[in-house]
Parts: C-alpha cells; sequence; structure tokens
C-alpha cells in the first residue's frame, strides 16, 4: 500500500490557498493521492480542538475550513471544539456552559472556564441503552434502572454500538485525544433529553429545558460531578385550531402531546421560571419552591423569552409567526401582539419572518428581535406594543436574503448578531443603528453571551468536514466550536476582520463585480442556445459510493469505497464518458430534510437546520411532520398518504410545511412569477400557511407521478413522466422539468423489499429511460440535462462527507468531460436561473458560479441509448407480511392495492388488506435507519458480508500505518461525546 507524506506531489502547502500539508495525509487513500485542487473540498482546519487555541496570523491556515458552497471559515479570537451542534451557550459565575443538541443518541451540556478549559460535563442519553443494566441515582434516591435491551433510536440518528457504552463511563474516556490527553468529569443521566434552553441561577444552578422530555432539569455540581437536583414537569396545553401548525405536529405515537420546553428565563428574584413550549404554543411559569406551574398561550412555535422593562414584561418570539407577544409578567396574561414584518393570515403565500432571537434593552422596555428569515433586526417597544425601528442585517446593499440572524447580545452600548447564514457577527452600534463591521466565525454560530469583557460564540458545525472514512454520519460527524473573542480588541481589529468575513463569503465589491461579469457572459451563451432544462435528482449517495471504480477520474475516485460500479450502474457510467461528470461536487446540507431545500431554494431555513437533529434523533416530531420533510396537514393519521400523492381535491400530500420555508420560496415559485412553463415530478412544492397548495402550483404538478412508496419503482415514475410529455407535444412541452427518482436509496436489509442492488439497477435503466425519450424530442436539441442526489449522507467519500456527484449532459455540453472546479449544488440552481434569467432567491445563488467551462460551440449528436439490466431482481429475505407482498405485487405493475385492484387481482395469498392507507403506506417504508447502517446493510446485501470485513481490516491497516486509530475517523460519539 502506497503510503502519502506532506512531500507527496500536489499537496504543496501555500498561504493563497490555505491548505496545510497535514490535509495531504488524511486525503491520500490506498494507491492513489489527492491532487490539491480535491483538498478545496475538505476542511482545511482540523476537525477536533482538543484544547483552546488562540487564533494568530501565524497559525490562521491551520484554522481555516472550507465549506461545501466553497466559503471558507476563519474564526478569530480563542477556539475550542464541543460535542456536534452547539445551540446555546450561558455565561455567569466565572463559567461558560454550552448546550448542544445534535443528531445524536444524547445531547450535552459542557461546562469552560473563562479561558475555554473544559470543567464537567451533563449528557443527557436517549433511547440508546447500555449492554447491561445501568442504574443512577436521583436526588431523592430513587433508583433509574436502564433496559438493557438496546434496539437503536428510530430515525436517522447515528446510533452505534459504540454508543451503549457511553454510560459506563465512553464520555469520559472519549476525551482522551492523543496530542494532550484529559479526564472530563461526565455525569449521565438515562432516558433524558435537552434542547435549547439554559440559564444559570443562583448558588451555581443551571436551568436546563429537556426538548422531548417535557422537563426543565435544575443542575448542580455536587463532589465534582454534576447532578439533577429537580426536575420541573411540563404539559401539553391545547391552542386555537386555527393557530398555526393547525394539526399537532408531534409524534403522539411515542408520547402523548408534548408540550417541548424550548427557551427559559429566570424570573426577579429567583422565584419563577419561564420556560416556552414549542409544540403548545405556551408559555409556563414555574413556582421554583412547590413547582406549581401556569401557563398561556403565546402564539405560534414560542422560540425565545426574554424580560423587558424593569422586569415587568416577558417578550416571547413566535417562531412561526411574524412577531413577537408581550406578556404582563405579575398577572401572567397577554398584553398584546407586536408585529417585525408584515402580517400573515391564512392565505399568506410568502414565508414567515421567523423570529427567533431576542435581548432586552438594559434599561427601558425596548427589546431587540431578530428576524432571521428577513435578515432583519428589529427594536419593538414592550410598553407601546410598536415597533421601534428596523436595522437590516445584510452584509452589502440589496443583498438576498441568507444571513439568517438567529442570535443577540448587548455590550459596551454596541449590539451583537450572529448571523447563522453568513457565519459572523455583526457589531452595531445599539443606539443609532449604524452597522460596525463583522466578526468571523465558524460554520453556523447559533448562540452568544458576554462576559468579564469577553463575547462568547457557539458554531453548529465548527470547521465542516473532511472524509469519512468509516462511514461516518455526515449529519452529526461535525464537532461545534466555543470562540472567545476580548471586546477590547475590537477597535483595532474590527476592520481587518470585516475584510476576513466579506472576502471569506465573497461578498466584497470586487469578487461580486468579477463573478456578475463572467456568470452574465455564460449566461447570455446559454440563452442563445438553451431554451429547456431537466434537472433529475436521486438520493443519498457519494461520488465514491457510485463512480470509486470509475478509472476516468482518476484520483478523483477510490476503489476501495466503491459500492455500486458498472455493472448496476452501466448507463451512469456511460452517460459520465459520453459527457461531463463533476468530481468536485459538494452538497450544500447534510440530509434529505436540508437537500431538497437547497436544490429547490438554494437555501435552507433557521427552522430546518435546528429542528432536523430533533426528528432525525427521534426526540418527538414526526418524520413527515417536521420541517424540511413532506407533511399533511389535513385530518387523520399523521404520515398517511397515497403515493400517487397529487390529488387536487385534497389540501396537498407532500409538501414542505409552511414554517419551514426561506424567504423568497423555491424554484418552482420565480418559475411561476416569471411565466416560466415548468412540470414538476414528485417534488416538494409550497403551500399557502393554511396548508393548501396554490392552483396555479398544482397546475404544474403531474398528478398520476408516484411519489415515495419503496414498492414503486422507479420504472413506474418515469414511464408516468414520459407518459405525460408525450401528451404536451410542440409548444405544450414545458421549458423546466424536475423529475425526482429516489430508488438509489434502496431499502438496505428490509425483509421483502428488493435489494439495494436491484434498487439501484432499477434506478439506473429508469434515468437511462428518460434520457433516451428526451433525446428523441424535438426539444432535445435546445436542452441541457442536470442529474445529482440530494445529499451525500448514506455513504463514504475519501474526500469530504458532503462530496456527491453530478451531470450535465445534452447536445451542447463537452463529451466525455471530468469537471474538477469547485462546485455545489447552489451552482446548478444559479445556472438554471441563468438560462432562464431569474433573479436569484438567496445570497448563495446570488453569489455562486453559473457553470462554465462545459459547454460546446457547436451542438453534438448523442442517441442517448438504454443499456440492459445487468443484475438479476432479488428480494430481501425475511418473513413478509400479507400486505407487503400485495404491496409489492401491485408495485410490480406500476400500482398500489386499491379496491379497484384487488377486485381485479387473483390474492394467491388469501389476504384480507384494510385498505386503510395509515398501514399502506406509513413513514416505516423510508427505512429510515442512520446513514452508517444504510451504508452498512446496502455493503453486506450488495458485495457481502466478507467484504464488509475485509474493508473494516483495511482501515485498521490504513490507520496503523498512519500512526493513528480506526477512532480517529469516527464521528462525534467517539470523540467529545
Amino acid at each position: 500500500m502506497k503510503l502519502c507524506t506532506a512531500e507527496t506531489p500536489g499537496f504543496e502547502r501555500s498561504s493563497a490557498n490555505r491548505r496545510p500539508a497535514i490535509l495531504a495525509l488524511l486525503l491520500c487513500v490506498g494507491a492513489v493521492s489527492v491532487p490539491l485542487e480535491a483538498s478545496a473540498g475538505t476542511s482545511a482546519a482540523p476537525a477536533l480542538v482538543a484544547q483552546p487555541v488562540r487564533i494568530s496570523a501565524a497559525n490562521r491556515d491551520e484554522y481555516t475550513g472550507i465549506l461545501p458552497t466553497w466559503r471558507r471559515v476563519t474564526p478569530v479570537g480563542s477556539v475550542v471544539s464541543t460535542p456536534n451542534f452547539p445551540t446555546q451557550v450561558a455565561a455567569a459565575g466565572g463559567q461558560v456552559a454550552v448546550l448542544a443538541n445534535g443528531a445524536t443518541p444524547f445531547q450535552t451540556i459542557t461546562w469552560f472556564d473563562p479561558e475555554l478549559q473544559r470543567e464537567k460535563r451533563f449528557a443527557a442519553l436517549g433511547k440508546a441503552v447500555p449492554p447491561k443494566p445501568v442504574a443512577f441515582a436521583t436526588p431523592g434516591g430513587t433508583a433509574i434502572a436502564i433496559d438493557p435491551a438496546h434496539t437503536g433510536a428510530a430515525g436517522t440518528a447515528y446510533a452505534t454500538a459504540q454508543t451503549a457504552s457511553v454510560l459506563e463511563g465512553e464520555a469520559e474516556a472519549s476525551l482522551k485525544v492523543e496530542s494532550n490527553p484529559t479526564t472530563l468529569s461526565t455525569t449521565t443521566l438515562g432516558k433524558a433529553d435537552l434542547f435549547q434552553g439554559l440559564v444559570a441561577g443562583p448558588n451555581g444552578v443551571w436551568y436546563a429545558t429537556g426538548g422531548v422530555a417535557d422537563v426543565v432539569y435544575a443542575l448542580q455540581e455536587r463532589d465534582g460531578k454534576v447532578s439533577v437536583l429537580r426536575s420541573y414537569p411540563l404539559h401539553w396545553q391545547s391552542f386555537p385550531k386555527d393557530q398555526y401548525p393547525y394539526v399537532y405536529q408531534g409524534n403522539h405515537r411515542q408520547k402523548p402531546w408534548l408540550f417541548y420546553p424550548d427557551s427559559v428565563v429566570l424570573g426577579p428574584q429567583q422565584q419563577h421560571l419561564y420556560v416556552t413550549g414549542m409544540l403548545a404554543n405556551s408559555l409556563a411559569r414555574i413556582d421554583l419552591a412547590s413547582g406549581k406551574t401556569d401557563y398561556v398561550n403565546v402564539g405560534p412555535y414560542p422560540f425565545a423569552v426574554v424580560l423587558a422593562d424593569g422586569g415587568q414584561r416577558l417578550v416571547v418570539s413566535d417562531w412561526a409567526g411574524d412577531g413577537v407577544t408581550v406578556v404582563d409578567r405579575q398577572s401572567f396574561r397577554v398584553l398584546g401582539r407586536v408585529r417585525t414584518a408584515p402580517p400573515l393570515g391564512p392565505h399568506s403565500q410568502a414565508a414567515g419572518a421567523h423570529p427567533t432571537a431576542l435581548v432586552a434593552a438594559s434599561a427601558g422596555p425596548d427589546v431587540w428581535v431578530a428576524d432571521a428569515n428577513s435578515d432583519a433586526i428589529v427594536e419593538i417597544d414592550s410598553q407601546t406594543l410598536k415597533p421601534v425601528r428596523v436595522i437590516a442585517d445584510s452584509p452589502y446593499p440589496d443583498a438576498p436574503p441568507g444571513s439568517y440572524p438567529d442570535a443577540l447580545a448587548l455590550a459596551d452600548g454596541k449590539l451583537f448578531v450572529a448571523n447563522a447564514g453568513n457565519d459572523d457577527v455583526a457589531v452595531f452600534d445599539a443606539q443609532s443603528g449604524k452597522a460596525e463591521g463583522l466578526i468571523p466565525t465558524a460554520w453556523y454560530p447559533t448562540a452568544l453571551a458576554v462576559q468579564g469583557g469577553a463575547l462568547y460564540i457557539t458554531a453548529g458545525k465548527g470547521f465542516g468536514t473532511g472524509p469519512n472514512l468509516q462511514w461516518q454520519y455526515i449529519g452529526n460527524m461535525m464537532h461545534g466550536l466555543l470562540q472567545k473573542v476580548d471586546l477590547r480588541e475590537l477597535p483595532q481589529k474590527l476592520p481587518h476582520w470585516t475584510t476576513m468575513a466579506l472576502e471569506d463569503n465573497g461578498f466584497d465589491a470586487k469578487t461580486r463585480r468579477e463573478l456578475a461579469v463572467q456568470n452574465e457572459k455564460t449566461a447570455a451563451f446559454l440563452r442563445q442556445h438553451i431554451q429547456y432544462v431537466v434537472f433529475i435528482l436521486r438520493e443519498n449517495k457519494t461520488f465514491d459510493e457510485d463512480f470509486g471504480d470509475y478509472q476516468a477520474a482518476g484520483s478523483w475516485a477510490d476503489p476501495k469505497f466503491d459500492l455500486y460500479g458498472p455493472k448496476e450502474l452501466p448507463n451512469l457510467y456511460r452517460m459520465a464518458a459520453h459527457n461531463v461528470l463533476f468530481a468536485n461536487f459538494m452538497a450544500d446540507g447534510e440530509v434529505t430534510a436540508q437537500g431538497h431545500q437547497w436544490t429547490d431554494g438554494a437555501s435552507d431555513s433557521d427552522v430546518v437546520q435546528r429542528l432536523w437533529p430533533e426528528y432525525y434523533s427521534s426526540r418527538g416530531l414526526l418524520w413527515n411532520a417536521g420541517p424540511g420533510g413532506t407533511s399533511s396537514l389535513s385530518p387523520g393519521a399523521p404520515g398517511s398518504h397515497n403515493p400517487y400523492q397529487y390529488n387536487r381535491r385534497q389540501l396537498g400530500h407532500d409538501t414542505n410545511p409552511w414554517m419551514s420555508y426561506p424567504e423568497r420560496l423555491y424554484l418552482f415559485n420565480d418559475l411561476l412569477t416569471h411565466r416560466v412553463s415548468f412540470e414538476d415530478f414528485g417534488e416538494n412544492l409550497s403551500r399557502r400557511r393554511d396548508g393548501v397548495l396554490r392552483q396555479a402550483l398544482l397546475a404544474h404538478v403531474d398528478a398520476s407521478y408516484p411519489g415515495w412508496d419503496r414498492m414503486l419503482l422507479d420504472g413506474t415514475r418515469v414511464k408516468a413522466a414520459i407518459r405525460w410529455l408525450r401528451a404536451h407535444p410542440g409548444s405544450k412541452f414545458p421549458h423546466f422539468l424536475f423529475l425526482w427518482i429516489p430508488d438509489d436509496h434502496t431499502a438496505g436489509l428490509a425483509p421483502c423489499y428488493y435489494s439495494p442492488d436491484t434498487y439501484v439497477a432499477d434506478n439506473d435503466h429508469a434515468t437511462a429511460e428518460l434520457l433516451h425519450y428526451l433525446a428523441s424530442t424535438p426539444q432535445w436539441q435546445h436542452m441541457a440535462v442536470f442529474l445529482t442526489e440530494d445529499d451525500a449522507q448514506s455513504g463514504a467519500d475519501h474526500i469530504n462527507a458532503h462530496r456527491t456527484f453530478a451531470l450535465a449532459m445534452g447536445p451542447w455540453v463537452k463529451s466525455g468531460y471530468l469537471d474538477t472546479t469547485p462546485l455545489s449544488q447552489v451552482n446548478i440552481v444559479r445556472t438554471i436561473e441563468g438560462v432562464f434569467d431569474l433573479p436569484p432567491m438567496s445570497q448563495w445563488d446570488a453569489n455562486a458560479q453559473v457553470i462554465s467551462g462545459i459547454w460546446r460551440q457547436r451542438p453534438r449528436h448523442d442517441p442517448m441509448p438504454v443499456l440492459s439490466v445487468q443484475v438479476p431482481v432479488r428480494i430481501n429475505p425475511g418473513k413478509c407480511s400479507r400486505q407487503l407482498l400485495l404491496r409489492r405485487e401491485a408495485g410490480a405493475t406500476g400500482h398500489i392495492p386499491t379496491a379497484a385492484w384487488l377486485k381485479t387481482h387473483t390474492n394467491p395469498h388469501g389476504a384480507k388488506v384494510a385498505l386503510d392507507a395509515a398501514d399502506l403506506y406509513t413513514p416505516t417504508s423510508l427505512l429510515k435507519v442512520s446513514g452508517p447502517e444504510q451504508l452498512r446493510q446496502e455493503w453486506i446485501a450488495s458485495k457481502g458480508r466478507q467484504s464488509y470485513q475485509n474493508f473494516e481490516a483495511y482501515l485498521r491497516r490504513y490507520a496503523a500505518a498512519h500512526g493513528t486509530t480506526v477512532a480517529s475517523f469516527e464521528a462525534n460519539e467517539g470523540k467529545l461525546h
């Protein structure tokens, strides 16, 4: 096996690209080395900053991350890693506490000293349990026994076997990193959860919200360990049925009707806690002495709560509303509501403002509100119940939305605003509202706190991802980051930091001007030759997973990670050989909930970012009712649907919840507004606020196109699309087509479903059939086709866990061209906008390159043949229910087992089938296991268990040769959790 060193050709370190030589060692796998350009797609900074580091000009290169959007992150000040996706930071009494609640089996609070040294940790473990019983003593002396039967969390949480041993001390042992071994005092509580609320009380007591656990924990250090002094239970409260979300979105199949405590604030004299309930639309008042709790309705999806006007009023931000609710603290009744954005009604079509973070002025009634979706900071008067002024939180004049302000702090007359979208903290003069500058942060800042003349910042995704050599789950393999900025340095350093932040994002005037000239030149060429665009979206594959054995890709492919090759994907390989394959192409999101938002809207909202970890890790939210997923707001069983989904008489199944939308909605809305004809085959659409799909959008949806059902194969989907296109020739042929064909997701080893190889081969064949038909149409001569995956969450990749692949096809693209330009899904969206002269939807596509360098000056002719399937149809072994057998038999001919189908079908099984949709089509069909587990099942099913074991042995040899351990490649659970 060839090993790479820092001297390996192609890995020269330079200040221009800020990619340290150590990255070369990470990216050399087997007998191939990755070219320098490839390393741009990875995080140049270390995944784990185990000990506090002061970043300076001398070491900045080593602490620079490259994001999937190809932006940089260069945090300043001092930094140290935290567990995955921290969402809250609180500072008091010389301590800084960070709450992290990523898509993991456990969530944590970690305490640091002011110099960022870790002191202790509290871990709340959800459903994962140890291999043998473990008992915990509560403050009252009651023993809590944990059931040893471990079944793993439902959803897409990364629940590994190692997780089970966390309760026995692995959390402490995992902190022993090679560079500086330390042991952290950790207390772990089983069957517990955390969410986003954390506040310090007197006598060293901290209060934390428990999310799906429906409690607030009172925590205090005792004998060097964090103890639970008391748990305050909270209960769901009914809310008006015309108040969003109309239909309850918690998973009451697991636990009935959740309050879902979110934010928490301590009242005057420390007598009461005030807690928002995200799924109860309520604010709770807890008497800390007696535990007595009162509730008041405060609007849809209450997010944050602060005390204002000398503690006389409480202000609550309504995440799914258009402003804040003001409550009289003493009488505990609603005084009124203050709009921070245009009013929303039942028929509102635009997205909400997503009011999130709040901060109260130190004196007086004023409160600052962060409208995350509309990039605005609104000052409101809690006495007069009126807005005072609005500050635009845009990085440059007339910028589209995308800053996503989601945290606020006030200190020394300055207002600090964390911009999750732009990876910086904006600094404003609190009195005048004038922008003073930007502080660069790590990826996706989420919370702010001030103590001792320092600003503390948490960033949810730290420095991003590098390679996931052991199939780590991309959703939680990224460590968060805690950053400390000395506020005394602002007068001297803020101008330079502002320049850094703008250049990191490509927002400086020179870069934007040059990009605009280049994009207009490319777009003008495309508008001259391309009149039709087809966007094909598939599911969950990395580049190496599908193209690891593609020799033409050279060192961009690694056969060690190849799962499906020419045998399963003959058509995909031919398409790559005769068109353009993008090898340095990133998925902008981590999981499906984000992936479809990025490919449809060039952005994902703060709601999606903060909530997908909760329902992916089975913490009380329904997959099909969670933001970013698909849902029905109509009455009936949550999640039930007919896969032939777009019944125009219904409210519109399988569309994104209204609350999750980014400000400018999606590509389909843009096309509709600018009168570009389009047809949507299977992708999500935006609704009105009442859940109803607009008729204007429904007119562009093929009602015969099936949605998600593992028993309806992509061959059926493509036949439905071709049938529709044949019925719409000539001028009726849409200029834009979006097709979702998800079979390559597979169903793993789920009994009675098709084998992974069968699904992948069917998807490959169906794709070729579609391209073959398109090439036969008159529109083909002016058509461009883009094909990619929605995300890269289920596989391994030797360059970056976010790396997937994309293809550009058609008469005007080069033949057999491997494009290694740094690109992502947003570049496809930007190119589509360029063809149809559409305005950008977010700051990402506004500052993305229209894809160039792949186009021909003259069209060519390619018949786009269909290569035959080379793998036999196989069914996963295991016990099959009669309903499942009937579903498979119906699906084989493109049907579902309706009453009409059963009348004409001879049932060989003698089954009497209930035709309730909730029984036939539920989220269980998704096979929502973890990404690594899906990959493991697919590998074993496709290549056999011995091949899987051989690969694990290869990783051990690779790790030993590099003087490290296999655990060094693992996800966060093997490190800081």
